[in-house]
């Protein structure tokens, strides 16, 4: 730290670094003098005290823990009640657990701790072996003595002794598993007539009027949020580039010092067909994937239309445009892939080839040569490169100069007319985005946002390749957009929903004609518009007709293969009237390929809910009394 400050001690940084020990002092020490009156008991349990130092610790660690991992976090969810009773909550559910243990007489040994330590990866060396020096350094960084490690690791594996103890008697057996396995895994199908809006669109017309109501109705639909207007400064290589001067010769000799970053790979333009199959699949699955590659190979080999084979065949996502990976140099793909496809002259097809995704079977397209660019070809992205670097070098210093007349008091447009930077204004732009658009934190771009317009922003703010200061000019309140600019939109909607009504009429009506007294004649009338689905399972994805968890739970709980007593809505507005064309068994053979990884996985399942339940009782039965509730708010 005092080295940072010595190197930079005339500049923005140690500025803002003076500011923040302060900070830290104040919230260390002065905040701790102004709260440490009172009773230092937050909770009781079962008599046992929570201290307040006990709560302090435990909250502080989960906000560090939440922070790491969500740098973005709203920092008034981590200061707000539910948070802190979660914290609360968390060392009540220890206390329980521990007293538990004691009442059990289950305790952590010190083999078992030291066992638990040394297999912890963070303070293993290079050969895997526990190193001491690790282990403290380790603990240097959070601030905690071994001791005070050692025991909060003991009361850790304690307490899942306790839980492991609980969860012991839940051992699932096979039948159980299998029962799960099977609900899990049975698939069905469906018969089905869909009625689409988009039949009907044609018979529709809007009416000015009900354009108007609708706008009238739903203004909230077609609100401008209250944008910024900003004007910037931007203290980053790719911006101060432009201010740099490089020279010819400058630009020769980058060239004639980095020949080989001048050259241009090989590359090949290819299109490939993928039958996705997993290692974790059946071998049932991998025999009918391979089965499927060979004869889409055999095809290709004897000239069928390579992309149209991609679009009919292929589980790849380019698969809708026949199979094209566009041009690709080494490296882009997983190796065999890669080996397989530069091995290939234009034209040619390769064998089936196997990766982590499935089988390949790949065609090359063309071919481009490793060529080296000539200094014209290069001398532009070499200017741009040199350019970067000079504006690198200068960035830090114009920063501080910028700084120190942005704290006097001094405009921006003013500031970069004494650099020789010009600052630049933004277009209106909602506030959501300026995190997304720069680069900035959330919590700056909040304070950005909140600036009165004239204002500038009075530190540096990060963003991305570097920083920027920034000054608000304008805010531009929320309005509605004009009708004219929206009527296409309203149109657009009101025949769609015109059309699902009358989708659902018709549909309706099917459904009347084959649920009524002359279902027989309905169901000849019918027939050509009946389609049956893919196999889909419990989850409601089903392939011809998207997510509806209804018509799947209807599918699964038929008795028969009457057709639904409802008409169901699809996602996209359709009509759908179904009946069970078939119900299809878990697979015998996946079980017995699975059995091991379903056991385990209900097993666990098991488990947590008995210690689960364990814990509600212990929390129902026990003594609990909240000492501090204001720390709490």
């Amino acid at each position: 730290m005092l080295e940072i400050m010595r190197n930079n001690a005339s500049g923005w940084i140690v500025k803002i670094l003076f500011a923040v020990i302060i900070f830290i002092f104040i919230f260390a020490f002065g905040m701790s003098g102004l709260n440490s009156s009172g009773d230092p008991t937050v909770a009781t349990v079962n008599g046992q005290a929570i201290s307040r130092a006990e709560y302090e610790q435990m909250y502080q660690r989960a906000a560090e823990n939440i922070r790491r991992t969500n740098p973005d976090v709203d920092q008034a969810q981590l200061r707000s009640p539910q948070f802190k009773q979660m914290v609360l909550g968390q060392l009540i559910s220890e206390k329980l657990l521990l007293d538990q243990a004691q009442k059990l007489g289950i305790r952590a040994s010190d083999k078992e701790v030291a066992a638990g330590i040394a297999a912890v990866a963070a303070f293993k060396d290079a050969n895997g072996n526990f190193d001491k020096q690790r282990y403290q350094a380790a603990l240097r960084g959070i601030h905690m003595t071994p001791a005070e490690f050692e025991e909060n690791y003991r009361k850790d594996l304690t307490m899942q002794q306790v839980k492991d103890a609980v969860g012991a008697p839940a051992d699932v057996s096979e039948a159980q598993a299998r029962q799960i396995f099977d609900w899990i895994s049975e698939q069905a199908r469906l018969d089905y007539i869909e009625v689409l809006p988009v039949d009907f669109r044609k018979d529709v017309t809007v009416g000015e009027a009900e354009i108007e109501a609708y706008y009238k109705a739903n203004q909230d639909r077609f609100k401008i949020p209250a944008q910024v207007t900003l004007r910037t400064l931007a203290f980053t290589p790719a911006n101060l580039a432009k201010y740099q001067t490089v020279t010819d010769d400058e630009i020769k000799k980058y060239y004639a010092a980095n020949q080989d970053a001048m050259q241009e790979p090989e590359q090949i333009h290819a299109r490939h067909i993928l039958v996705a199959v997993k290692d974790s699949d059946s071998e049932a699955a991998k025999k009918k994937a391979k089965e499927r590659i060979d004869k889409i190979y055999q095809e290709a080999k004897a000239g069928a239309d390579f992309a149209k084979l991609a679009k009919d065949n292929s589980d790849g996502p380019s698969a809708p445009n026949g199979g094209d990976l566009g041009w690709f140099g080494k490296g882009a793909m997983v190796p065999d892939f890669e080996k397989a496809a530069f091995a290939l002259n234009k034209g040619e097809v390769s064998e089936p080839v196997k990766t982590r995704f499935g089988w390949h079977v790949i065609k090359v397209e063309d071919k481009k040569a490793g060529t080296t660019k000539t200094l014209e070809e290069a001398r532009d992205e070499i200017k741009s490169r040199l350019a970067e670097e000079k504006a690198s070098d200068k960035a830090n210093d114009l920063l501080d100069q910028a700084t120190d007349r942005l704290v006097s008091g001094m405009s921006l447009t003013k500031i970069g007319s004494e650099l020789g930077l010009e600052p630049q204004t933004t277009d209106p732009m909602p506030a959501q985005y300026l995190a997304q658009t720069f680069g900035m934190s959330a919590d700056a771009a909040k304070a950005v946002a909140a600036l009165a317009p004239g204002t500038a922003y009075k530190s540096p703010v990060a963003v991305n390749g570097g920083y920027m200061l920034v000054e608000k000019v304008e805010d531009t309140p929320p309005s509605v957009m004009a009708l004219d600019l929206v009527r296409p939109t309203i149109v657009n909607t009101l025949k769609d929903q015109k059309g699902a009504e009358l989708a659902q009429n018709a549909a309706d009506k099917i459904h009347a004609a084959l649920t009524g007294p002359d279902a027989a004649a309905a169901a000849k009338k019918y027939a050509s518009r009946i389609k049956t689905t893919k196999p889909f399972n419990r989850q409601g994805n089903i392939p011809e007709l998207g997510q509806s968890q209804p018509l799947a739970k209807a599918a699964f709980n038929a008795k028969n293969k009457d057709w639904f007593k409802l008409v169901y809505n699809m996602p996209g507005g359709g009509a759908v009237v179904a009946r069970l064309n078939e119900r299809i068994p878990a697979s015998d053979a996946i079980w017995k390929e699975q059995k091991k990884f379903w056991m385990d996985q209900a097993g666990q399942n098991y488990r947590r809910e008995a210690v689960a339940a364990f814990m509600d009782d212990l929390s129902k039965n026990a003594q609990v009394k909240i000492a501090r509730p204001d720390i709490l708010k």
